[in-house]
């Protein structure tokens, strides 16, 4: 004769260990971001901004606190690299994320300008492929919360560097596979965002932050959704292209520093119309309007030679940037 209680108990049992695998394993694959406060160190020692009674390293830990409070009633897995005031490398950060299996890097700044004279707030995401779509698509979301809280938007910005994306935090990221951004707030020294700092709080910041990853994380599935990997981005010191396959790309070969540099070619070709006729590394070629091409410009200006390294760069990335 059968013990019924024994057999329902064995039931049970299986039914209650089946639920925790499912729930176990749901939770490994949703959501998770990983908040980066900038800077950080004893005293002044990594400080960032300075400017009285704002101590950068102070603010980005307090607002990335907020946000992690928020992220995680709204069912978000967060964690944070930092959570004292401790000193950590970029490399570091990056790699507790992807440690932790982070879907998002997301790092916490404030700006500042030697002449007093910027304000608004601003997001750096790579510039790389699918890197740009995702960071897009969430700084958005956070700079219209941030201008809804009075700060001026100042778009979503790519900056490249001789190896790669500009910021290391950034570069750092993607060179493990993770999205990465980083939220320039606004300008401490500003008289106009110091006033928006000052009546909002870090609270209030943190606010406008957390709504504008939580309407991201819902546009892409929510919470219980893991955004889909995509192939770290490595790109070598001096190389004439870049990869999104974890290799540098040579189909158009390779030179190193001051070589390539000069025998990179003076000007991109214009067709009868006077567009602009770019030739990517592996040999794809795409057209530009004249204000298309200034646009792209202005994302390398900084270096001195804008053509030199936009030709490294695939056009889907640039069409990226442009938002095509």
């Amino acid at each position: 004769m059968f013990n019924k209680k024994l057999i329902t108990g064995i039931i049970k049992t299986s039914l209650l260990g089946l639920f925790l695998t499912f729930a176990v394993g749901a939770r490994a694959n949703a959501m998770t971001v990983v908040l980066d406060p900038g800077h950080g160190g004893i005293g002044t020692t990594g400080a960032g901004a300075l400017y009285p009674p704002y101590m950068e390293k102070s603010l980005n830990l307090s607002v990335a606190n907020q946000i992690k409070s928020e992220l995680e009633a709204a069912g978000i897995t967060t964690y944070m690299t930092r959570t004292g005031d401790s000193s950590l490398t970029l490399d570091q950060r990056a790699a507790y994320a992807q440690s932790v299996n982070a879907d998002l890097l997301i790092s916490i700044h404030f700006n500042s300008t030697g002449a007093h004279d910027r304000n608004g707030s601003e997001v750096w995401t790579s510039l790389y492929s699918s890197y740009y779509t995702t960071g897009y698509s969430l700084g958005t979301n956070i700079l219209s919360q941030l201008s809804g809280i009075g700060f001026q938007n100042k778009g979503v910005k790519t900056k490249l560097g001789n190896s790669g994306d500009y910021y290391g935090i950034i570069r750092n990221g993607v060179a493990l596979g993770i999205p990465t951004i980083i939220i320039e707030h606004c300008f401490m020294d500003n008289a106009i965002d110091r006033a928006i700092m000052d009546s909002q709080g870090p609270s209030g910041i943190g606010h406008a932050d957390a709504a504008g990853i939580i309407n991201y994380v819902n546009s892409v599935g929510g919470p219980g959704a893991s955004l889909p990997k995509a192939s770290p981005v490595v790109f070598t010191e001096g190389s004439t292209a870049s990869s999104l396959s974890g290799t540098t790309n040579t189909a158009a070969g390779s030179k190193s520093g001051a070589s390539a540099a000069a025998s990179a070619p003076t000007g991109i070709k214009k067709d009868s119309a006077g567009n602009y006729v770019y030739t990517d590394p592996t040999g794809a070629t795409a057209t530009f309007t004249p204000d298309e091409w200034s646009r792209l410009l202005g994302n390398w200006s900084y270096t001195g030679k804008p053509e030199y390294y936009i030709q490294q760069v695939p056009i889907t990335d640039l069409k990226a940037i442009l938002g095509q």
